[in-house]
């Protein structure tokens, strides 16, 4: 998570509320704060949350939030200003709360309550068998989750994780409405399909995933309701 405002007093009050909602709510998260927005531009942090002052000293907080927004689609984005001018850019960011400066404290945690249900659909837990370690996965940057041998591997465009879960676990876990099972091998994730021919599909990466015999009537529906959704 990020706090970023140029006035130390209001990343002082934000960061106070935000630990007592994660203490609340027995939530773990890392807190960055910064006053200057110029060294979170130079940074390479990606960040799940944010709160950032839009008037600022040296940059513009809707500027950043277009980096933010580039390092991590699926940031969730709070806006804490006392400049109304800016509200439609802030809402064309998506952003979870534009909160006025004062603040109401309320209004701040329905806001978290609305980012956390956003974010948990947003990420998945993977654990990582070879390394015993537990990562987040952003869902949509699953290309595929598939068998190989007695292990199960989760497959994105820069990462095969090895984990310990079985495919159909991972049938629950992922939205059914974008993830299907093809094969009983594979679990795709539909928006990185650029092809669909019957009896397999292309995906961004070049790899062809096969569709069971057995399964492509139900798929061929499947996928133009999938298509008239979007």
């Amino acid at each position: 998570m990020l706090i970023c405002d140029d006035e130390p007093v209001f990343v002082e009050q934000v960061r106070e509320h935000v630990q007592g909602y994660l203490a609340q709510r027995g939530i773990v998260a890392h807190l960055d704060t910064a006053t200057d927005p110029r060294q979170v531009m130079e940074g390479k942090t990606v960040y799940t949350l944010a709160f950032l002052d839009i008037q600022m000293e040296g940059m513009n907080g809707i500027t950043l939030a277009h980096e933010l927004k580039r390092r991590n689609g699926k940031v969730a984005l709070f806006f804490v200003t006392a400049y109304r001018e800016y509200q439609d850019d802030a809402m064309d960011l998506h952003a979870f709360r534009y909160l006025e400066k004062p603040f109401d404290p309320q209004r701040l945690y329905a806001g978290l309550d609305k980012a956390m249900e956003y974010i948990d659909g947003a990420y998945v837990d993977v654990f990582v068998y070879a390394q015993q370690a537990q990562v987040q996965v952003l869902v949509d940057d699953i290309l595929y989750v598939t068998r190989e041998n007695r292990r199960v591997v989760v497959v994105t465009q820069t990462q095969r994780y090895v984990t310990g879960d079985r495919l159909d676990v991972w049938e629950e876990k992922l939205p059914n409405l974008f993830f299907y099972p093809v094969h009983k091998s594979f679990l795709v994730n539909l928006h990185h399909v650029t092809k669909y021919a019957y009896s397999e599909l292309y995906l961004v990466t070049g790899e062809r995933i096969p569709i069971a015999p057995r399964r492509q009537a139900a798929f061929h529906k499947y996928w133009f309701d999938y298509l008239r959704r979007r």
